[in-house]
């Protein structure tokens, strides 16, 4: 660990400028300087990016409630991820994540002083936990999952990181067999207590309400993806134009997964194909979303939901948000960052695993049997709700650390 940490230390100085220039836009100075962001004996949460800003959102929530005058900072390394977590209480301190550094870190615990760290499904920060170490500050991994390539990695560096694992007094996991391969690395403490990404409450909404306010018209049949990456709008585009002469009244929603993206996507397009959020005009038939936020409206209000980020080689997209609004999801091969909840929903045929060569045909499919589309939208519902128990799990064994 002291060669990783020199090394890292050089690295960040000799190449300095080009830190500055990659983390230009988001938010480098934030990154590495706390000097007015000073807070005393916190609760730090740090996530990854929005899904589990919202997958969190329940807990931090009962946290408030059962400890009022305990400090809560939130860390996340997405700024969409920041602005989700500024939403959720006027109460929660929410900051970028500090670099990873050694000297950073150090300065990050002198002026977040945490007295509790809990990692949501985050993969493991060494200067973080090296840092913990030296304060004697507790660790513990919440919703956590991993994967093979991570099972190797972290079963590789067990001896090189002893002291930085120890830190992690709890790891509470998505499945059994996460459970197995922390416990298989020799962890201590490891706990299944299910996806808290089950335990979403999300807002309600009447579909024809909602596509009255959005100017769509009660017999479009709609087509949202969501949180689409580099060539899936290509491929969504290929699609209806196959789908147009069988669909009448076919329209597509693109929510891309960043913002950033949208000059990227914009030129697929002709310019009379399409419309931005912004300008409020559905009767294109495909709408760009250039806002962010409104991805629950777009599940609500659409016939089929298609996930992003799996139809390529990206992970996959959590379709837990599309299953809430009864919806037929669709979610494409590559969806190993969601791949427990995405079984479970496959044991029961309540989600469809599609090929980028057999979209064309699953959607057509769903648009030619009504019923088939409730039903799916429905079994996927109750299963979802089935699950739900995550955060109920998830609380009994976090208040045990909250109250030391």
């Amino acid at each position: 660990m002291i060669l990783y940490k020199f090394f890292l230390s050089l690295i960040y100085f000799l190449f300095y400028p080009l830190w500055v220039l990659i983390y230009k836009k988001r938010g480098f100075k934030q990154r590495t300087s706390f000097r007015n962001f000073t807070i005393e004996k916190s609760i730090w949460i740090h996530t990854a990016s929005v899904s589990e800003v919202i997958a969190v959102k329940p807990l931090i929530k009962r946290l408030f409630e059962a400890y009022n005058k305990k400090t809560i900072l939130m860390t996340c390394m997405t700024q969409d991820g920041l602005s989700a977590a500024k939403e959720i209480s006027g109460k929660l301190f929410v900051h970028p994540f500090p670099l990873d550094v050694p000297h950073i870190m150090k300065r990050a615990f002198k002026y977040f002083e945490p007295t509790l760290i809990i990692l949501v499904e985050t993969e493991i920060l060494p200067c973080m936990l090296n840092q913990a170490y030296k304060n004697k500050t507790t660790v513990i991994l919440i919703n956590a999952k991993i994967s093979q390539k991570l099972y190797k990695r972290y079963n590789y560096l067990k001896w090189f990181l002893r002291k930085e694992f120890s830190v992690i007094k709890l790891i509470c996991t998505q499945s059994e067999n996460d459970t197995n391969k922390y416990e298989q690395i020799k962890f201590q403490n490891v706990v299944t207590t299910g996806n808290l990404k089950f335990s979403i409450d999300l807002p309600e909404y009447e579909t024809y309400v909602l596509r009255h306010a959005w100017n769509y018209q009660f017999n479009d049949f709609i087509i949202a993806l969501g949180s689409s990456r580099p060539g899936e709008e290509m491929l969504i585009k290929e699609v209806y134009h196959k789908l147009i002469s069988l669909i009448p009244r076919l329209k597509v929603i693109i929510a891309p997964k960043q913002l950033q993206n949208i000059p990227e996507i914009l030129p697929l397009f002709d310019r009379e194909e399409y419309a931005l959020f912004s300008e409020s005009d559905t009767d294109k038939p495909f709408l760009i979303m250039d806002e962010m936020g409104l991805l629950p409206q777009i599940y609500a209000l659409c016939d089929v939901s298609i996930i992003g980020g799996s139809f390529y080689d990206f992970g996959g997209d959590n379709p837990l948000e599309a299953i809430w609004y009864e919806k037929p999801v669709i979610v494409g091969q590559f969806h190993q960052s969601c791949l427990v909840a995405v079984e479970k929903f496959m044991n029961e045929n309540a989600i469809i695993v599609s090929s980028v060569e057999e979209l064309f045909n699953n959607i057509y499919t769903l648009y030619q049997n009504y019923e088939h589309r409730k039903n799916i939208g429905k079994k996927a519902k109750n299963i979802l709700l089935e699950n739900k128990d995550a955060i109920e799990n998830h609380w009994v064994e976090i208040v045990k650390f909250c109250e030391m």
